[in-house]
């Protein structure tokens, strides 16, 4: 390997480190002032994989595929205007045994928004869902992240449990599908919920990063499960308060 390439491998590990160190310091900052919400197990042999922003036709026929090859189910936060969209990927992805969550209508910072448009995010998306698949989602995460007490209140009447993140690599900056899996790996713990994107920008990436991922779940011994599993009544009682 040439000094030149060493150096640059160096300088990615050290920036990818620091990806890692940053969304620890918002995450440690938002469980603290944020309505309370699932952010993963403590001392768990699962691991939650998550994939954000679908459906899309760029990403979500060659995941579904990648996962049935690997025996793997996952869960798939969906934007509701891109359910209505495609409603027949919609449609696949519940066919295919995976769970589906509601990340709003149209991705909006929730809350910058109106309580009455806090709604139509929520109630229009999840209305969607159950028309395609005959169930309405049962875990929201917020787009962006970022909930406000209206928001917990909607989704406390919508009996929605929300969710958060343990690694979230910032895979929508595009830097290649081996610094995510490195990313997450850094993270890779017990009871964690990773967090992947879907979009027409970043589907090989995602694609190869989640199957890295799935290997390295399972050289560690981890089982991967879809993110309800882990809401026992007591986790979905502090998820509503």
């Amino acid at each position: 390997m040439s000094l030149f390439r060493l150096i640059a491998n160096e300088f990615d590990h050290y920036a990818d480190k620091l990806a890692v160190a940053r969304i620890d310091l918002v995450s440690s900052v938002l469980r603290k002032v944020q309505p309370p919400g699932f952010w993963g197990e403590h001392s768990s042999e699962r691991i939650f994989l998550t994939f954000d922003d679908g459906p899309s036709p760029h990403t979500t026929p060659a995941l579904l595929e990648m996962l049935e090859e690997t025996g793997t189910k996952a869960t798939f936060f969906l934007i509701g205007q891109e359910a209505e969209r495609y409603p027949q990927l919609v449609e696949s992805i519940a066919q295919a045994g995976h769970s589906i969550g509601n990340h709003s209508y149209s991705h909006k910072y929730l809350p910058a928004l109106g309580i009455r448009e806090i709604e139509k995010q929520i109630i229009r998306t999840n209305t969607i869902v159950q028309e395609i698949t005959g169930s309405a989602p049962e875990v929201f995460r917020p787009p962006y992240g970022m909930m406000d007490a209206r928001v917990a209140s909607c989704l406390g009447e919508q009996r929605l449990s929300a969710i958060y993140w343990t690694s979230a690599p910032e895979d929508w900056a595009v830097p290649g599908a081996h610094r995510v899996t490195r990313r997450v790996n850094f993270k890779l713990k017990g009871g964690g919920i990773v967090v992947l994107h879907e979009g027409k920008e970043l589907g090989k990436q995602t694609i190869l990063a989640a199957k890295q991922i799935i290997y390295a779940c399972r050289d560690k011994n981890f089982e991967l499960h879809k993110v309800e599993s882990c809401l026992t009544s007591e986790s979905r009682r502090i998820t509503d308060s």
